[in-house]
């Protein structure tokens, strides 16, 4: 399932290619057809993300995506509508689409390939959704109902610097609410399940997945089956610092790479994870050898030397 970096990045280039543009939406498959009639001829305001939810803003009208395991997004068109092929689950290499225009000038898509939900269209290409596991059009409470059910998204901090308008409100509102940090925090301090099961919830954090869990406690040395309410409050801290970092880092790099450069050097250049998938290996901290055991119908690896 793509992490929250990714509907970071995929939120920016909804950014950069459609947003305040004129788009076309249809729904090849049809499944969304009524949908994409409510959004279709408009102009997107502005695109975000919230963990692992696309939220797309027309006015009264916002546009939900939640990729779940299959869902991705592929982006097609001429030399202006550059960004990421493909961001999502892993779709095969297309081939550069041959440019055509239609009488107003606006490139013409290439005809559907597969079960395509939402194709979103302008001037100088198109989008196409497939495989989303929700893919709905919400009024403003719905909107605000969805949201206030997620946790803190690390990626969420410096959402002031991003949309001058959010800074300035900020600054006026004598009470901007708890950070990110503390609201963590709070929602740790109130469960008895193991830590790595509490951050798989998407309503204590939100954008983390089986990787940065994994990753995340390992560099910490946090043991998995720690009850989230027992850990010290630098710990929290600590944790919360490291899941950002991580996934400022996605979005940068378009990849999750936790094992850094300067430290897979020393080990194997190609190597991207310090645990994950790496079970029955030595740990490169310590030697001892990696585990993996399911929780809640994931996998989750770690160390018994570092967290044990």
């Amino acid at each position: 399932m793509p992490e929250g970096h990714t509907l970071h990045r995929l939120a920016a280039q909804i950014e950069d290619l459609f947003v305040g543009r004129r788009w076309r939406v249809s729904s090849p498959q049809g499944r969304f057809a009524a949908g994409a009639g409510r959004l279709d001829d408009r102009v997107p305001q502005r695109a975000e993300a919230w963990g692992k939810q696309l939220f797309v803003h027309l006015g009264p009208d916002i546009w939900q995506v939640h990729l779940g395991l299959y869902g991705a997004v592929s982006f097609r068109g001429d030399e202006h509508f550059a960004g990421a092929p493909t961001l999502g689950a892993p779709r095969a290499r297309l081939e550069p689409p041959t440019v055509r225009r239609d009488e107003d000038g606006w490139v013409v898509p290439e005809p559907p390939r597969g079960a395509v939900r939402a194709r979103l269209r302008t001037e100088h290409g198109w989008a196409d959704l497939r495989g989303p596991a929700t893919c709905a059009v919400l009024s403003v409470p719905e909107y605000e109902r969805v949201v206030a059910r997620l946790g803190p998204d690390p990626l969420r901090e410096r959402a002031d610097v991003a949309h001058p308008d959010a800074a300035q409100a900020h600054a006026a509102d004598p009470d901007p609410g708890p950070s990110g940090l503390e609201t963590f925090a709070r929602r740790l301090a109130r469960r008895r399940i193991p830590i790595a099961q509490a951050l798989m919830d998407q309503s204590i954090v939100a954008g983390v997945g089986n990787i940065y869990r994994a990753e995340s406690l390992f560099l910490e040395r946090l043991d998995p089956s720690l009850p989230a309410a027992e850990l010290s409050a630098e710990s929290v801290a600590a944790l919360w610092r490291r899941l950002g970092a991580q996934l400022r880092d996605g979005v940068a790099e378009g990849v999750i790479r936790t094992l850094r450069p300067e430290d897979a050097s020393r080990h194997d250049p190609a190597r991207r994870h310090w645990v994950y998938q790496h079970q029955g290996s030595p740990c490169l901290r310590c030697g001892t050898v990696l585990a993996v055991r399911e929780l809640q119908g994931r996998s989750l690896y770690w160390c018994p030397g570092c967290q044990g």
